[in-house]
């Protein structure tokens, strides 16, 4: 990647436009680089309890409220696995949406090659050891790019180490564990720091040379993946050749910048291929993709929420003060900690820029502190982005995902100033002295992100249920798929949309879990909202509750018989040879709408979850009335 000889990096910390050594990476850094990867596996594994063959074979979360998406992402992993979620092709998914497929088709998702890659691992090994996997990749990665990136930019191994340390157990990644598996992936953040620097420094980014190729490689890999993190490449690199061009007064520095948001845009747009065609094709739906303004606001980057630590941090004082404030806050967020360290290298940034500002030094503030300036401005809670989404363009609600960029901006600048500094005292303090200090420091910052970063280790209990709520599934379906015919349709109440829809008691994708375990079943739910094909199931409920009446005083709910009958008939007609029930969804966990069922003639025993929350009726023809 480097275009010219090396010149030695700045001491002061602050990004320069100097190449590192044409040899930037060894084979000490490959043994480095192997020590990261086992300490992040180690902190892994660690944090998730996963210590055998048989805890690998278990989801890390399943039903908890606050990761029960990791439903849907398991959904998307096998539909991926039996050849029914194929990247830039038309997604309908034949178990799903009965009697007719699940349409995946009208919600624009970028990340179809990770989704791919869960699904290979899933293959390999099984569908919850593949997701571990997977996840375990993500900090291999984040924490390998970092690294690399780092002694690219002339940082000594010492401190490129635990930028990468930092960066590959940074909170964030645990937070998105596993329900967001593709925002993740942040692991291609680093090289952004490098594309950045390329175009708005001396001699900028020369158009076809490897380093132009690089920086549109890197935009192209970007935009197969969360459109959060295209957005924010695009935005600096416009931003920092826009500063150079005014700085030369020449416009000639953006043509390389707009090649890499080019390469960026193009391959957003393939990915997003399939749900255009699908759209040109069956008209549009405005229903399938719904962003309200207020969660722009809920979901905001807040700087609060930079330092406040995760609930699960190992000091208890900690802990506590992190649950309080949570429950007292008004608003949301996803993991945006980011740990003491990280802390302290924005600290550095932030102190290097308002003494280099106080002394009227304008021209030597940070690139980085311009970078991190720009993000607060746009994404904080009522920020520009919020600004945007009071004119209609919501897209990019949740701003508090850039806390990770900001995160690998401060920890690269703290490694380079650290790098420079330790450079300087080469020429007055004894090797010995020197590195015995460097390393003392290292280690005590790797033994610090371990405590601080790495969340509490799974309680056994908690474990146990995880354990239990899977086997309980699996057991249902079991039995289901032994009294129902093969290929059988079952429809699902109480009646949900997909996606993003929860009803009070149950989650957005809690109707997914059969379909997880399934091997010829077919459901009703998990077909895309906004279309009219889907409407009669909800026509169908309407129904089934038309006349219904709370009985306070027997606690169930009283249903309309008649009523009752017109609804099961109807969903008889279409096919459908069961009627699968999510207690959590009534408010009489179902007793009511069995008693109804039983008193027309289905009174056979349903097969009941041994968790106590799903059931299911086969809908063989009811006896004649009277008999």
């Amino acid at each position: 990647m480097a275009d010219r000889k090396s010149t030695a990096p700045a001491s002061s910390g602050s990004r320069q436009s100097a190449v590192p050594p044409s040899v930037w990476f060894d084979r000490i850094d490959g043994i480095v680089v192997a020590g990261l990867l086992a300490l992040v596996t180690v902190a892994w594994c660690w944090a998730n309890g996963k210590w055998t063959p048989a805890a690998w074979s278990e989801p890390t979360a399943y039903l908890e409220p606050d990761k029960c998406d990791v439903v849907h992402a398991l959904a998307m992993m096998k539909a991926a696995g039996d050849g029914q979620f194929v990247p830039l092709a038309w997604k309908n998914v034949a178990e799903l949406g009965a009697p007719h497929t699940g349409n995946w088709n009208d919600w624009p998702l970028l990340e179809e090659m990770q989704v791919l890659l869960f699904a290979g691992l899933a293959k390999i090994f099984g569908l919850y050891g593949g997701l571990n996997v997977g996840m375990l990749l993500g900090h291999w990665l984040a924490a390998g790019t970092f690294y690399a990136v780092a002694r690219f930019l002339g940082c000594l191994r010492s401190w490129a180490f635990i930028g990468g340390l930092a960066y590959g157990l940074a909170p964030f990644l645990f937070a998105q564990s596993p329900h967001h598996i593709t925002t993740e992936y942040v692991w291609h953040v680093p090289l952004f720091l490098l594309v950045w620097q390329w175009v708005s420094t001396d001699p900028g980014l020369e158009w076809g040379s490897r380093r132009f190729w690089f920086a549109v490689a890197v935009g192209g890999l970007t935009g197969l993946q969360s459109p959060y993190f295209t957005n924010i490449l695009c935005q600096l690199t416009l931003l920092g050749a826009a500063a150079r061009a005014w700085r030369l007064r020449s416009l000639a520095s953006l043509k390389p910048a707009l090649a890499v948001i080019a390469a960026a845009a193009v391959a957003f747009a393939v990915m997003n291929m399939d749900t255009w065609t699908y759209r040109l094709a069956n008209g549009p739906n405005q229903g399938a993709l719904v962003r309200e303004y207020k969660w722009l606001e809920i979901y905001g980057l807040k700087l609060v929420d930079l330092v406040v630590p995760p609930v699960t941090h190992h000091s208890a004082a900690l802990a506590q003060f992190a649950a309080a404030h949570r429950a007292g806050a008004p608003l949301l967020d996803e993991g945006s900690y980011l740990g003491i360290v990280g802390i302290a290298a924005l600290a550095l940034l932030v102190v290097t820029a308002a003494r280099n500002a106080a002394d009227r030094r304008g021209e030597s503030l940070p690139a980085a502190a311009w970078q991190v300036l720009w993000i607060v401005i746009c994404f904080t809670t009522g920020g520009l982005n919020a600004i945007l989404g009071a004119f209609g363009f919501t897209l990019f609600r949740t701003g508090c995902r850039y806390s990770i960029v900001i995160l690998a901006i401060a920890l690269m600048y703290a490694a380079e100033w650290l790098s420079g500094r330790q450079r300087q005292a080469e020429a007055k303090m004894p090797a010995d002295t020197l590195r015995i200090g460097v390393l003392t420091a290292v280690v005590g910052l790797c033994l610090l992100i371990l405590w601080d970063q790495v969340p509490r280790a799974p309680t056994a209990e908690q474990t146990a249920t995880i354990a239990r709520q899977v086997e309980a599934d699996r057991a249902f379906v079991g039995e289901m798929e032994s009294v129902l015919p093969e290929g059988a349709m079952v429809f699902q109440l109480p009646v949900m949309d997909f996606p993003e829809s929860p009803l009070p008691g149950i989650s957005s994708y809690d109707h997914f879990r059969p379909y997880l375990y399934s091997r010829s079943l077919r459901y009703s739910f998990g077909s895309m909202k906004g279309r009219p094909r889907e409407e009669w199931q909800k026509a169908v409920q309407q129904k089934l509750v038309e006349g219904a009446v709370v009985d306070q005083q027997a606690q169930k709910i009283r249903f309309n018989i008649a009523n009752v009958n017109k609804a099961v008939d109807e969903i008889q007609k279409r096919g459908f040879a069961a009627l699968y029930v999510n207690r959590n969804g009534f408010p009489d966990r179902g007793k009511g709408l069995f008693e109804a069922l039983a008193e027309l003639g289905f009174d056979a025993p349903p097969i009941n979850s041994l968790l106590g929350d799903l059931s299911c009726l086969p809908l063989g023809k009811p006896p004649p009335a009277g008999n």
